[in-house]
């Protein structure tokens, strides 16, 4: 049993991560916490996310493991993309809970690229927790 922490490298992701330890705290559930990307931008970028991710992590009352995992050229929509790859490592991993981020891109932005969030919502079998964006 483990909770699928998907961080994006935005504004969000310290809200999904605050999110998930309190949810993984409070069910005595461990976090794996992935962060997708293409092949061709798993870089010293994409690394110093998840170093960077790990360090803020390390002393959470939560166990907790940090992965980048890479996105299938499987689509042509980046959103569909990555919602499929968060199903697949939901059923490989045996998570029972998601916690993910949500950016609205309206209706041209979903049509373009589509929305994770509500295509892992549609197509899940667990709960899932969107942390959803603040304006401030």
């Amino acid at each position: 049993m483990t909770i699928l922490v998907a961080v994006a490298d935005d504004e969000a992701a310290s809200r999904v991560i605050d999110t998930a330890v309190t949810l993984g705290a409070a069910l005595s559930t461990p976090l794996y916490v992935v962060h997708l990307v293409d092949d061709a931008d798993a870089d010293r970028t994409a690394e110093r996310m998840r170093d960077s991710l790990k360090d803020r992590l390390e002393d959470e009352p939560v166990k907790s493991r940090v992965a980048l995992e890479y996105v299938g050229r499987h689509s042509r929509r980046p959103g569909a993309r990555i919602a499929r790859e968060l199903l697949e490592i939901a059923a490989d991993v045996d998570i029972t809970h998601i916690v993910m981020g949500h950016e609205p891109k309206g209706l041209r932005g979903r049509l373009r690229s589509g929305d994770v969030a509500l295509a892992v919502v549609n197509e899940t079998t667990v709960p899932v927790t969107v942390v959803p964006r603040v304006d401030e």
